[in-house]
């Protein structure tokens, strides 16, 4: 298990898919897990034109001494989640290493390629290193998925040393 907290997991969660991912994710790597919370929900809309939302507090602060960011978040109307987009934004990755990881309900995992291409594209603008992406199936919009299924899916990922 690696861990004091140069290992952090930022996510963002609307039906506890994504959740219960970071819960489990840091179980296995002993880390800081941070909640990206939006002070106004974000939307459908919001996500198909790549806004933000405003978030609470200043997460991206959070990753200042980590060498491992995991950033996970489901996925939108085929794209990042407006706090994601917001955090992505105003974080610097300089000097990390970053896994992205996204949830979603369909389980052909259409257009995970294309979310994961963005976020690594605003993750390597703000100097950080993209090791690794990882799609997995949640519960259908509005349901949370049985918790089996999720800890499943991330007790498949291949973590480093």
């Amino acid at each position: 298990m690696v861990s004091d907290n140069r290992v952090v997991i930022v996510f963002f969660s609307k039906d506890g898919n994504t959740r219960s991912g970071a819960k489990r994710l840091n179980e296995r790597l002993g880390g800081k897990i941070i909640e990206l919370r939006e002070q106004k929900k974000g939307n459908f809309l919001q996500a198909l034109f790549k806004k933000g939302s405003k978030l609470q507090g200043n997460p991206w602060n959070e990753i200042t001494g980590a060498t491992d960011v995991y950033l996970m978040q489901p996925i939108w109307a085929s794209n990042a989640v407006p706090a994601m987009n917001t955090f992505l934004q105003n974080a610097d990755f300089s000097g990390k290493q970053v896994t992205i990881i996204t949830f979603q309900q369909f389980a052909d995992l259409r257009n995970s390629d294309k979310v994961h291409h963005d976020i690594a594209t605003a993750v390597k603008q703000r100097d950080g290193q993209v090791i690794g992406n990882f799609a997995f199936s949640g519960g259908k919009m509005g349901h949370c998925a049985e918790e089996k299924l999720i800890y499943d899916q991330i007790d498949s990922m291949v973590l480093p040393d």
